[in-house]
């Protein structure tokens, strides 16, 4: 298929001039925010499908787990609810190794939500004449950029300042200050560079894999792609794992820093008692 065009495109080109007023309506809005890029249609396009499979397959799931009412058992064939189960588990595996389930589940909504797109947007790839949307840069950017806000306004949220002079201070320790000065410059470039980290990581092994497929189905379409499908399927699924993971680390340090603040100041209230204690009982044993 000609670059810049897919299965979407080309519907929407037998559905009279729809594709085209779509790609004026997009060009209007000028290039991408990233370096002024030219935005292709077919990404959005792809990213409007994988978004509409995943509320049909959620809507289905909910409809299905309804008429269960109280039975917790999973059901004995494949169908919306047994996909849907598999993957929260999986994704929440996954999550707990950097964070305990109950902080998994607080942030599920968005971590398990960018798990469930990135997966479904990876393997669209899979299927000939379709465009992953994770092949391009400004939707794998946008993902680990939200990522960034979130991980970031939760700790300014759950410990004010102390996020940042904990920046300044990783270690936490009294000696960790005299190193300071050269943590609280490192610490924000390191935070900074991870939207880009994530993003970059996740495109250019999604395109670059795509890209194989996409010669090895236009060689020879029928057996010659099969070992390249199976290659597309482990990296599908190591790219969506290797994201949750990084996520789930990033919020897992400011978990940590949160439990690590309370305990301090724990320590601290305890050792204000123990004086106020020792305050009041020395005039009465004089």
């Amino acid at each position: 298929m000609p670059v810049g065009q897919s299965w979407l495109s080309v519907l929407l080109d037998r559905t009279g001039h729809l594709h085209e007023r779509f790609l004026h309506a997009i060009e209007a809005m000028g290039g991408g925010w990233l370096f002024g890029s030219h935005v292709m249609v077919q990404h959005i396009l792809s990213m409007l499908l994988v978004t509409a499979i995943m509320l049909v397959l959620g809507l289905r799931a909910r409809t299905q787990l309804a008429g269960a009412k109280e039975d917790v058992l999973p059901e004995t064939h494949l169908s919306a609810r047994t996909i849907v189960e598999l993957i929260i588990e999986g994704l929440l595996n996954v999550m707990q190794f950097a964070m305990s389930r109950d902080a998994a589940l607080r942030h599920f909504w968005l971590v398990g939500t960018l798990g469930f797109f990135i997966l479904f947007s990876n393997l669209l790839g899979l299927i000939p004449g379709f465009v992953p949307p994770t092949e391009n840069f400004n939707t794998t950017l946008a993902c680990g950029t939200f990522v960034f806000l979130y991980y970031n306004v939760y700790a300014f949220y759950r410990l004010g300042m102390a996020h940042v002079s904990h920046m300044a201070n990783p270690v936490g320790e009294k000696w960790g200050w005299f190193m300071a000065p050269l943590f609280i410059v490192i610490e924000p470039i390191s935070h900074m560079v991870r939207p880009a980290s994530l993003g970059i990581r996740l495109m250019c092994n999604i395109a670059g894999d795509h890209l194989v497929l996409s010669i090895f189905v236009s060689i020879f379409p029928f057996v010659l792609p099969l070992p390249f499908l199976g290659l597309g399927l482990f990296v599908a699924l190591i790219q969506t794992f290797i994201f949750v993971l990084l996520a789930s680390i990033y919020l897992g340090e400011v978990e940590d820093n949160i439990a690590a603040h309370h305990v301090h100041h724990a320590e601290h209230a305890h050792q204000r008692e123990l004086h106020m204690e020792h305050a009041v009982a020395k005039p009465t044993g004089a």
